[in-house]
Protein backbone atom coordinates (compact mmCIF):
# COMPACT_ATOMS: atom_id res chain seq x y z
CA UNK A 1 0.00 0.00 0.00
CA UNK A 2 2.84 2.49 1.01
CA UNK A 3 4.29 1.51 -1.83
CA UNK A 4 1.92 2.01 -4.47
CA UNK A 5 0.84 5.10 -2.78
CA UNK A 6 4.95 6.58 -3.18
CA UNK A 7 4.65 5.44 -6.94
CA UNK A 8 1.21 7.67 -7.21
CA UNK A 9 3.09 10.56 -5.32
CA UNK A 10 5.66 10.50 -8.16
CA UNK A 11 3.52 9.50 -10.87
CA UNK A 12 1.41 13.35 -9.89
CA UNK A 13 4.76 15.45 -9.05
CA UNK A 14 5.79 14.13 -12.74
CA UNK A 15 2.65 15.40 -13.68
CA UNK A 16 2.74 18.55 -12.49
CA UNK A 17 6.08 19.13 -13.82
CA UNK A 18 5.09 17.81 -17.58
CA UNK A 19 1.93 20.25 -17.35
CA UNK A 20 4.11 23.36 -15.89
CA UNK A 21 7.01 22.83 -18.65
CA UNK A 22 4.05 22.69 -21.06
CA UNK A 23 2.47 26.30 -20.03
CA UNK A 24 5.88 27.69 -19.73
CA UNK A 25 6.41 26.46 -23.44
CA UNK A 26 2.91 28.27 -24.36
CA UNK A 27 3.61 31.35 -22.53
CA UNK A 28 3.19 33.96 -25.81
CA UNK A 29 6.92 35.72 -26.42
CA UNK A 30 6.49 39.60 -26.59
CA UNK A 31 8.68 42.09 -28.11
CA UNK A 32 10.12 44.44 -25.20
CA UNK A 33 8.57 47.46 -26.90
CA UNK A 34 5.39 46.25 -27.70
CA UNK A 35 2.94 49.06 -26.44
CA UNK A 36 -0.13 49.01 -24.84
CA UNK A 37 -1.86 52.22 -25.21
CA UNK A 38 -4.57 54.69 -25.14
CA UNK A 39 -5.46 57.92 -27.03
CA UNK A 40 -6.54 60.25 -24.41
CA UNK A 41 -7.19 64.31 -24.33
CA UNK A 42 -5.04 66.38 -22.78
CA UNK A 43 -7.49 68.31 -21.27
CA UNK A 44 -10.16 65.24 -20.34
CA UNK A 45 -12.96 67.91 -21.93
CA UNK A 46 -16.58 66.28 -22.42
CA UNK A 47 -16.96 67.47 -26.04
CA UNK A 48 -13.74 68.71 -28.04
CA UNK A 49 -15.11 71.91 -29.55
CA UNK A 50 -12.06 75.10 -30.70
CA UNK A 51 -9.50 73.42 -32.71
CA UNK A 52 -11.73 70.02 -33.24
CA UNK A 53 -15.25 70.73 -34.87
CA UNK A 54 -14.46 74.25 -34.93
CA UNK A 55 -11.62 76.81 -36.08
CA UNK A 56 -9.26 77.98 -34.40
CA UNK A 57 -9.80 81.48 -34.73
CA UNK A 58 -13.31 81.31 -34.46
CA UNK A 59 -13.43 80.85 -30.50
CA UNK A 60 -11.48 81.98 -27.43
CA UNK A 61 -9.39 79.70 -25.92
CA UNK A 62 -11.02 76.82 -23.94
CA UNK A 63 -10.41 76.67 -20.02
CA UNK A 64 -7.49 74.53 -18.16
CA UNK A 65 -7.90 71.52 -17.07
CA UNK A 66 -7.22 70.89 -13.50
CA UNK A 67 -4.37 68.71 -12.21
CA UNK A 68 -6.23 66.34 -10.11
CA UNK A 69 -7.95 64.65 -13.25
CA UNK A 70 -4.73 63.84 -14.95
CA UNK A 71 -3.14 62.70 -11.82
CA UNK A 72 -6.35 60.12 -11.60
CA UNK A 73 -6.60 59.47 -15.02
CA UNK A 74 -2.59 58.36 -15.15
CA UNK A 75 -3.18 56.17 -12.03
CA UNK A 76 -6.33 54.71 -13.23
CA UNK A 77 -5.35 54.22 -16.65
CA UNK A 78 -1.80 51.97 -15.63
CA UNK A 79 -3.10 50.37 -12.63
CA UNK A 80 -6.89 49.43 -13.42
CA UNK A 81 -6.85 49.51 -17.35
CA UNK A 82 -2.68 47.94 -18.11
CA UNK A 83 -1.58 51.03 -20.13
CA UNK A 84 2.09 51.55 -20.34
CA UNK A 85 1.83 54.65 -22.88
CA UNK A 86 -0.79 57.20 -23.76
CA UNK A 87 -1.10 59.52 -26.50
CA UNK A 88 -1.87 63.01 -25.37
CA UNK A 89 -3.41 64.91 -27.72
CA UNK A 90 -3.73 68.51 -28.09
CA UNK A 91 -5.97 70.39 -30.67
CA UNK A 92 -5.63 73.88 -29.66
CA UNK A 93 -8.52 74.05 -27.62
CA UNK A 94 -6.02 76.66 -25.44
CA UNK A 95 -3.30 78.09 -25.87
CA UNK A 96 0.60 77.29 -26.09
CA UNK A 97 2.05 78.15 -22.38
CA UNK A 98 -0.78 76.27 -21.29
CA UNK A 99 -0.29 73.06 -23.17
CA UNK A 100 3.47 73.28 -22.33
CA UNK A 101 2.38 73.05 -18.84
CA UNK A 102 -0.43 70.71 -18.94
CA UNK A 103 1.98 68.60 -21.26
CA UNK A 104 4.64 68.07 -18.35
CA UNK A 105 2.65 67.76 -15.59
CA UNK A 106 1.30 64.24 -17.44
CA UNK A 107 4.84 63.60 -18.09
CA UNK A 108 5.20 64.09 -14.36
CA UNK A 109 1.85 61.75 -13.72
CA UNK A 110 3.44 59.21 -16.45
CA UNK A 111 6.69 58.96 -14.81
CA UNK A 112 5.29 57.74 -11.36
CA UNK A 113 2.63 55.33 -13.12
CA UNK A 114 5.43 53.75 -15.60
CA UNK A 115 3.56 55.50 -18.96
CA UNK A 116 5.48 57.09 -21.55
CA UNK A 117 3.59 60.44 -22.79
CA UNK A 118 3.54 61.20 -26.27
CA UNK A 119 1.91 64.67 -26.88
CA UNK A 120 -0.01 64.46 -29.89
CA UNK A 121 -1.43 67.09 -32.09
CA UNK A 122 -4.17 67.66 -34.66
CA UNK A 123 -2.97 69.39 -36.97
CA UNK A 124 -6.17 70.12 -38.98
CA UNK A 125 -9.64 70.85 -37.87
CA UNK A 126 -12.74 69.16 -38.70
CA UNK A 127 -15.17 71.80 -39.53
CA UNK A 128 -16.38 72.82 -42.72
CA UNK A 129 -14.23 74.15 -44.28
CA UNK A 130 -11.46 72.79 -42.32
CA UNK A 131 -8.15 75.08 -41.61
CA UNK A 132 -4.85 73.79 -39.94
CA UNK A 133 -4.73 74.89 -36.09
CA UNK A 134 -0.93 76.18 -36.49
CA UNK A 135 1.53 77.69 -38.62
CA UNK A 136 4.64 76.17 -40.16
CA UNK A 137 6.93 77.97 -37.43
CA UNK A 138 4.42 77.67 -34.30
CA UNK A 139 4.06 74.14 -34.86
CA UNK A 140 7.68 73.65 -35.26
CA UNK A 141 8.70 75.38 -31.81
CA UNK A 142 6.05 73.25 -30.37
CA UNK A 143 6.73 70.02 -31.20
CA UNK A 144 10.80 70.87 -30.73
CA UNK A 145 9.67 71.99 -26.89
CA UNK A 146 8.24 68.67 -26.70
CA UNK A 147 11.13 66.14 -28.15
CA UNK A 148 13.38 68.24 -25.52
CA UNK A 149 10.84 68.12 -22.43
CA UNK A 150 8.62 65.24 -22.79
CA UNK A 151 9.38 62.60 -25.40
CA UNK A 152 12.70 62.27 -27.16
CA UNK A 153 11.41 59.53 -29.38
CA UNK A 154 8.52 60.27 -30.70
CA UNK A 155 5.90 63.17 -31.64
CA UNK A 156 1.76 62.09 -32.81
CA UNK A 157 -0.36 63.22 -35.21
CA UNK A 158 -3.83 62.36 -34.66
CA UNK A 159 -6.46 62.29 -37.85
CA UNK A 160 -9.02 59.86 -38.33
CA UNK A 161 -9.46 61.79 -42.12
CA UNK A 162 -7.45 60.26 -45.14
CA UNK A 163 -6.00 64.08 -45.23
CA UNK A 164 -2.45 63.39 -45.96
CA UNK A 165 -2.02 62.44 -49.44
CA UNK A 166 1.66 63.65 -50.99
CA UNK A 167 0.58 67.96 -51.85
CA UNK A 168 -1.62 68.42 -48.67
CA UNK A 169 -1.63 71.07 -46.45
CA UNK A 170 -0.75 68.00 -43.82
CA UNK A 171 1.37 66.45 -46.06
CA UNK A 172 3.61 70.11 -46.54
CA UNK A 173 3.93 70.88 -42.78
CA UNK A 174 4.75 67.27 -41.78
CA UNK A 175 7.48 67.62 -44.39
CA UNK A 176 8.44 70.73 -41.94
CA UNK A 177 7.73 69.53 -38.68
CA UNK A 178 9.88 66.19 -40.19
CA UNK A 179 12.77 68.45 -40.99
CA UNK A 180 12.60 70.29 -37.72
CA UNK A 181 12.82 67.64 -35.48
CA UNK A 182 13.71 64.53 -37.22
CA UNK A 183 12.10 60.81 -37.60
CA UNK A 184 9.45 60.95 -34.69
CA UNK A 185 6.47 61.48 -36.16
CA UNK A 186 3.72 58.63 -35.36
CA UNK A 187 0.51 58.72 -37.36
CA UNK A 188 -2.53 58.16 -35.20
CA UNK A 189 -5.81 57.23 -36.68
CA UNK A 190 -4.12 55.73 -40.01
CA UNK A 191 -7.43 54.23 -41.97
CA UNK A 192 -7.31 50.88 -43.26
CA UNK A 193 -5.88 51.05 -47.09
CA UNK A 194 -4.50 54.74 -46.55
CA UNK A 195 -0.50 54.90 -47.43
CA UNK A 196 1.12 55.79 -44.07
CA UNK A 197 2.63 59.37 -44.68
CA UNK A 198 6.17 59.50 -46.02
CA UNK A 199 6.98 61.03 -43.06
CA UNK A 200 5.73 59.27 -39.96
CA UNK A 201 8.03 56.59 -39.00
CA UNK A 202 4.96 54.37 -37.41
CA UNK A 203 1.02 54.19 -37.48
CA UNK A 204 -1.18 53.69 -35.36
CA UNK A 205 -4.06 51.78 -37.40
CA UNK A 206 -8.31 51.86 -36.79
CA UNK A 207 -9.87 48.94 -37.23
CA UNK A 208 -13.31 49.86 -36.29
CA UNK A 209 -15.20 48.31 -39.24
CA UNK A 210 -13.70 44.36 -39.31
CA UNK A 211 -13.86 44.60 -35.39
CA UNK A 212 -17.70 45.43 -35.00
CA UNK A 213 -18.66 43.03 -37.81
CA UNK A 214 -21.15 39.99 -36.52
CA UNK A 215 -23.75 39.91 -34.40
CA UNK A 216 -21.83 36.91 -32.90
CA UNK A 217 -18.01 35.83 -32.52
CA UNK A 218 -19.21 32.91 -34.42
CA UNK A 219 -20.37 34.86 -37.28
CA UNK A 220 -16.98 36.94 -37.06
CA UNK A 221 -14.97 34.41 -37.00
CA UNK A 222 -16.43 32.11 -39.74
CA UNK A 223 -17.97 35.08 -41.89
CA UNK A 224 -21.10 34.27 -44.33
CA UNK A 225 -21.61 35.89 -47.77
CA UNK A 226 -23.81 38.85 -48.14
CA UNK A 227 -23.85 41.01 -50.52
CA UNK A 228 -21.36 38.89 -52.86
CA UNK A 229 -18.97 38.77 -50.31
CA UNK A 230 -17.64 37.14 -47.14
CA UNK A 231 -15.00 39.49 -46.80
CA UNK A 232 -16.38 40.61 -43.36
CA UNK A 233 -15.37 40.22 -39.48
CA UNK A 234 -11.56 37.90 -39.22
CA UNK A 235 -11.60 37.71 -43.12
CA UNK A 236 -10.88 41.66 -43.43
CA UNK A 237 -9.42 42.08 -40.36
CA UNK A 238 -6.39 39.66 -41.50
CA UNK A 239 -6.72 41.32 -44.77
CA UNK A 240 -5.67 44.73 -43.17
CA UNK A 241 -2.75 43.21 -40.99
CA UNK A 242 -1.34 41.19 -44.19
CA UNK A 243 -1.35 44.24 -45.97
CA UNK A 244 0.83 46.04 -43.67
CA UNK A 245 2.90 42.65 -42.40
CA UNK A 246 3.87 41.84 -46.15
CA UNK A 247 4.74 44.90 -47.53
CA UNK A 248 8.38 45.45 -47.91
CA UNK A 249 7.80 49.16 -47.21
CA UNK A 250 5.73 48.42 -43.90
CA UNK A 251 6.68 50.39 -41.09
CA UNK A 252 5.73 49.76 -37.33
CA UNK A 253 1.74 49.40 -37.01
CA UNK A 254 -0.23 49.49 -34.09
CA UNK A 255 -3.89 47.93 -34.08
CA UNK A 256 -6.36 49.45 -32.02
CA UNK A 257 -8.90 47.84 -30.24
CA UNK A 258 -11.98 49.25 -30.02
CA UNK A 259 -13.86 50.30 -26.80
CA UNK A 260 -17.04 51.15 -28.95
CA UNK A 261 -18.99 49.31 -31.94
CA UNK A 262 -22.18 49.81 -34.12
CA UNK A 263 -25.73 49.47 -33.21
CA UNK A 264 -26.53 45.33 -32.60
CA UNK A 265 -30.18 46.40 -32.32
CA UNK A 266 -31.19 46.86 -35.60
CA UNK A 267 -28.60 45.40 -37.74
CA UNK A 268 -28.78 45.95 -41.65
CA UNK A 269 -28.35 41.88 -42.32
CA UNK A 270 -29.34 39.88 -40.44
CA UNK A 271 -25.85 38.38 -39.61
CA UNK A 272 -24.37 41.96 -38.31
CA UNK A 273 -21.79 42.72 -41.23
CA UNK A 274 -23.14 46.28 -43.00
CA UNK A 275 -22.32 48.88 -40.97
CA UNK A 276 -25.46 50.78 -39.55
CA UNK A 277 -23.92 54.06 -39.15
CA UNK A 278 -21.60 55.64 -36.20
CA UNK A 279 -24.08 57.01 -33.68
CA UNK A 280 -22.95 57.89 -30.33
CA UNK A 281 -26.70 57.45 -29.30
CA UNK A 282 -27.30 54.26 -29.67
CA UNK A 283 -23.71 52.43 -30.27
CA UNK A 284 -23.06 49.40 -28.46
CA UNK A 285 -20.24 47.73 -26.71
CA UNK A 286 -18.48 45.26 -29.14
CA UNK A 287 -19.42 41.50 -28.68
CA UNK A 288 -18.15 40.03 -25.14
CA UNK A 289 -15.19 38.13 -26.17
CA UNK A 290 -14.64 39.70 -29.48
CA UNK A 291 -11.23 41.81 -28.61
CA UNK A 292 -9.72 38.52 -27.82
CA UNK A 293 -10.74 37.02 -31.07
CA UNK A 294 -9.02 39.94 -32.61
CA UNK A 295 -6.08 39.66 -30.78
CA UNK A 296 -5.67 36.32 -32.37
CA UNK A 297 -6.22 37.23 -35.66
CA UNK A 298 -3.67 40.12 -35.54
CA UNK A 299 -0.92 38.27 -33.70
CA UNK A 300 -1.51 35.18 -36.49
CA UNK A 301 -0.96 37.84 -39.38
CA UNK A 302 3.02 37.99 -38.19
CA UNK A 303 5.53 35.16 -38.48
CA UNK A 304 6.87 36.00 -35.40
CA UNK A 305 4.05 36.61 -33.58
CA UNK A 306 4.56 39.34 -30.41
CA UNK A 307 8.17 39.19 -31.14
CA UNK A 308 8.00 40.94 -34.68
CA UNK A 309 9.29 44.36 -34.47
CA UNK A 310 6.63 45.74 -37.02
CA UNK A 311 4.36 44.78 -34.97
CA UNK A 312 4.17 47.77 -32.48
CA UNK A 313 1.46 46.52 -29.96
CA UNK A 314 -2.22 47.45 -29.19
CA UNK A 315 -3.62 50.98 -28.69
CA UNK A 316 -7.34 52.16 -27.93
CA UNK A 317 -8.96 55.16 -28.77
CA UNK A 318 -10.59 56.77 -25.19
CA UNK A 319 -11.97 59.80 -27.65
CA UNK A 320 -14.70 57.88 -28.86
CA UNK A 321 -15.27 56.02 -25.57
CA UNK A 322 -15.94 59.43 -24.28
CA UNK A 323 -18.06 60.98 -27.00
CA UNK A 324 -20.36 57.49 -26.97
CA UNK A 325 -20.70 57.14 -23.29
CA UNK A 326 -21.62 61.08 -23.22
CA UNK A 327 -24.53 60.61 -25.37
CA UNK A 328 -25.74 58.40 -23.15
CA UNK A 329 -27.67 60.37 -20.81
CA UNK A 330 -28.54 57.72 -17.82
CA UNK A 331 -24.64 57.00 -17.60
CA UNK A 332 -21.78 58.71 -16.11
CA UNK A 333 -19.15 59.76 -19.11
CA UNK A 334 -15.77 57.95 -19.03
CA UNK A 335 -13.82 61.09 -18.41
CA UNK A 336 -15.75 62.12 -15.34
CA UNK A 337 -15.15 59.06 -13.91
CA UNK A 338 -11.68 58.73 -14.89
CA UNK A 339 -10.76 62.62 -13.58
CA UNK A 340 -12.66 61.80 -10.18
CA UNK A 341 -10.22 58.77 -10.04
CA UNK A 342 -12.81 55.81 -10.34
CA UNK A 343 -13.23 53.27 -12.37
CA UNK A 344 -15.45 53.24 -15.23
CA UNK A 345 -18.96 51.46 -14.64
CA UNK A 346 -20.78 53.45 -17.51
CA UNK A 347 -22.42 51.06 -20.93
CA UNK A 348 -19.34 50.50 -22.39
CA UNK A 349 -17.39 49.24 -19.14
CA UNK A 350 -17.91 46.06 -20.54
CA UNK A 351 -15.28 46.74 -23.59
CA UNK A 352 -12.78 48.76 -21.25
CA UNK A 353 -13.02 45.39 -19.05
CA UNK A 354 -12.10 42.78 -22.51
CA UNK A 355 -9.36 45.54 -23.83
CA UNK A 356 -7.72 45.78 -20.19
CA UNK A 357 -7.79 42.10 -19.76
CA UNK A 358 -5.86 41.59 -22.53
CA UNK A 359 -3.45 44.35 -21.74
CA UNK A 360 -2.93 42.88 -18.28
CA UNK A 361 -2.29 39.72 -19.89
CA UNK A 362 0.23 40.57 -22.27
CA UNK A 363 2.21 42.98 -19.45
CA UNK A 364 2.60 39.19 -17.34
CA UNK A 365 4.11 37.51 -21.11
CA UNK A 366 6.52 40.33 -20.93
CA UNK A 367 7.03 39.64 -16.60
CA UNK A 368 7.54 36.46 -17.42
CA UNK A 369 9.93 36.72 -20.15
CA UNK A 370 12.08 38.88 -17.63
CA UNK A 371 12.01 36.55 -14.89
CA UNK A 372 13.85 33.70 -17.33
Amino acid sequence: MRKSLISATAIMLFAAVIQSCNRKAETPMVHPDFETSYWIDIDLAEHPVRGYWRQVESLDPEEVSDSAGIANASRLLAEQYGANKLYVVYHRQFELDDARRIFIHWKTEGERNGLEIVPTVVLECYSEPSAMNFSDSTICDFASWCVENVNADEFGIYDVYIRQDEGSPQDTQMGILREAIGDKLVRIGLQPGEDLNSYCRSGVEDTWTAECQGLDNELWANPDSVDGTDLYGRKLLASWVAERADSAQSRRIVWNMIPVAWDYDKPVDDRGYVCPGDDALINDPPILGRIAKCHECIVEGYTDGMLTEKFGGYSCDLHILQANSAGHPDSISFYRQLRNGEPYTGYFASAMNQVSDLYKEIATFKQAKSKK
